[in-house]
């Protein structure tokens, strides 16, 4: 049982920690009470996350075999297509955003000029980033095929799911109408939308 209690512990306190560090009211009051800058902020909530997920994924591999085995591990090429595919789409939407010159803001590190992207890695599903990362982590089950990397999947997927509707909610405030037409031209979060080409309204 200690398996599935240490993974929601530790799912629990990357997820309170990432979105709650994220709303505009606690960024604010911990960046004045001490005294730092958005850039700083952003890379210490960076590193802090990272860590927590690490440290989620450390813990998946070293429970899991504790947990019931559901069918023989698939190893070779096949295991790591969905890895790969991940990667891709991932690799091409942080591709956009780099060419735009707009990592600082993709990572936080300045706030404005916000933009959206609907074309490339953004035309095949609204949040290419979250579907890589989707793509990935259900991928592990292929070679780490236990309870409990389910078990791991479905609380990620959960916490993808919510931050995604939390992206879209700040992207409507931002670009309304604008973003509201690309929402009903490409797909939320599964990368289906290949034969799509989504144009700004």
């Amino acid at each position: 049982m200690y398996p599935y209690v240490g993974i929601s512990l530790i799912m629990v306190c990357f997820g309170a920690f990432h979105s709650l560090t994220a709303r505009e009211q606690i960024k604010s009051g911990i960046r004045s009470r001490l005294g730092l800058s958005i850039s700083t902020y952003a890379l210490l909530r960076s590193f802090i996350s990272l860590s927590l997920l690490v440290l989620s994924l450390v813990a998946l591999f070293r429970w899991a075999p504790e947990t019931l085995r559901l069918f023989h591990p698939v190893m070779g090429l096949i295991a790591i297509v969905p890895t790969m595919f991940a990667f891709w789409i991932a690799g091409m939407a942080l591709g956009q955003v780099a060419k735009s010159r707009r990592l600082p803001q993709f990572f936080g590190v300045k706030e404005y000029p916000k933009v959206f992207y609907y074309s490339g890695a953004y035309s095949i599903c609204r949040h290419p980033m979250y579907a890589g990362w989707l793509i990935a982590s259900w991928g592990i089950v292929l070679s780490r095929p236990y309870l409990l990397t389910i078990f791991y999947n479905v609380l990620l997927t959960v916490f993808v799911l919510y931050e995604s509707v939390q992206e879209e909610k700040r992207m409507i405030e931002l670009f309304g109408e604008r973003y509201l037409e690309y929402r009903k031209k490409v797909p939320f979060i599964i990368p289906y939308g290949f034969a799509k080409n989504p144009e700004r309204s």
